[in-house]
């Protein structure tokens, strides 16, 4: 009997059973699922690792020299936690965390000409937090 192989449905009183060809039936899988929320984890880490920048260390800083272009130094230091325009400058401002540093929160700032290259590169001491 069809019957039979369906789900039951309703009270002990009135027992309601409908055909398995009448059930709903989802069709993204559990194991999908999870996959799908690792790798969204997995991008959205990537996103903000790269969104924030990279750290770098004070041995680091003397790779940078003035003439270098921002495509260098970028090869040289990575994506760098920020990027300014200062009103009077005549390029931006890179900006890089200094890691490891001896007098606390440091900052590395790389100041960029109008012609694209390194103008400057210069140590921030900020202090303790």
């Amino acid at each position: 009997m069809e019957l039979q192989a369906g789900r039951f449905m309703g009270s002990v009183s009135s027992p309601v059973y409908y055909s398995k060809e009448h059930m709903m039936k989802s069709g993204i899988h559990v194991r999908s699922m999870s996959w799908l929320f690792a790798a969204g984890l997995a991008f959205g880490a990537a996103a903000a690792h790269a969104a924030t920048g990279v750290t770098i260390t004070q041995d680091q800083e003397a790779k940078v020299t003035v003439g270098m272009t921002a495509a260098e130094v970028e090869q040289n230091l990575g994506r760098p936690a920020d990027i300014v325009k200062y009103r009077n400058a005549i390029g931006p401002t890179w900006i890089y965390e200094v890691d490891g540093a001896t007098f606390g929160m440091t900052k590395f700032d790389v100041d960029f000409g109008s012609d694209g290259r390194v103008a400057s590169a210069a140590e921030i001491v900020l202090g303790d937090n």
